[in-house]
C-alpha cells in the first residue's frame, strides 16, 4: 500500500427525573438530518495552511455525507472532524479525522493535544499516513460517500467509503463531547493557486442520525 505522510494542519472551527429507583433513564430517539449540496470555499492566501469547518452539527450516531472537490490542491483532504472534546478562540484541541483527497487516498486518525495516533497504520509514531484506495473516486467533481457510525452500547467508532469498512473498533478521545463536523483543508502557499483556483469543496448529508440539534448546519464558518 502506497503511503504519504500527511501534513498537519491547524483545526480551525468557527454548540424527567423519577424517584423510582429501578428505573433507567433511557436515550432519545436519535433525529435524522439531511441537507441539498452545500459549497463551501476559500480564495485568499491568508487561509493557506489551515483546515475549516462547518458549525457542529450536533451529538451523533451516525452520519453519511456525499463529498466532491471541484478545485483546489489536490492532497488536501476533506471529510469529518469528530469525537472532538472542547473548542476555544476558534481552535479544536482534539479530534478525530477520517478524510478523502481527489488524489484517491484516505486517513483516520486521532490528535489528542499533542500526538497524533494512525488508525489504519499503527505501527506509526505521531504521524498520521495518505493511504492510496480504490474505493475513492478520483479527480475533481467526482463524488465520494463518507459515514462515520458509533456503537451504542460500546462507544467506538467505525468508518466507511462509498459503502466498504475501512476502519471499525476506534475508541473515542478522552472527554469527548461526541459531537461532529463536516471539514477541508487548504494547503500551503507554493501547493495552493489563490486567488486565481480558489478551494471549492461540496458536501451534502445524505443520512444520519443526532441526539442534539445543533443551532446552524450551514456553511463552513471563517474565523
Amino acid at each position: 500500500m502506497k503511503k504519504s505522510i500527511l501534513l498537519s494542519l491547524l483545526g480551525i472551527t468557527l454548540i424527567l427525573a423519577s424517584c423510582a429507583s429501578n428505573k433507567v433513564e433511557s436515550k432519545p430517539e436519535p433525529e435524522k438530518f439531511t441537507t441539498d449540496w452545500v459549497e463551501c470555499s476559500r480564495e485568499n492566501s491568508k487561509d493557506c495552511g489551515y483546515f475549516y469547518t462547518t458549525n457542529a452539527l450536533g451529538n451523533f450516531s451516525m452520519i453519511e455525507g456525499e463529498f466532491k472537490k471541484s478545485s483546489g490542491y489536490e492532497k488536501s483532504a476533506f471529510g469529518f472532524v469528530f469525537a472532538y472534546s472542547s473548542e476555544k478562540d476558534g481552535y479544536l484541541s482534539d479530534y478525530l479525522r477520517f478524510e478523502v483527497t481527489t488524489e484517491g487516498q484516505y486517513a483516520f486518525y486521532s490528535w489528542d493535544g499533542s500526538v497524533y495516533k494512525d488508525f489504519i497504520n499503527p505501527e506509526a509514531e505521531n504521524t498520521a499516513y495518505m493511504n492510496d484506495s480504490a474505493l475513492i473516486a478520483k479527480g475533481n467533481d467526482s463524488v465520494n460517500k463518507l459515514k462515520v457510525e458509533q456503537d451504542t452500547a460500546t462507544g467506538k467508532y467505525s468508518c466507511y467509503i462509498n459503502g466498504t469498512k475501512v476502519a471499525s473498533g476506534i475508541e473515542p478521545l478522552q472527554g469527548s463531547n461526541g459531537g461532529v463536523m463536516v471539514f477541508f483543508s487548504v494547503g500551503k502557499e507554493n501547493e495552493e493557486k489563490l486567488p486565481d483556483t480558489p478551494v471549492k469543496v461540496s458536501y451534502r448529508i445524505t443520512d444520519s442520525a443526532f441526539y442534539t440539534a445543533p443551532a446552524a448546519r450551514a456553511d463552513a464558518v471563517e474565523k
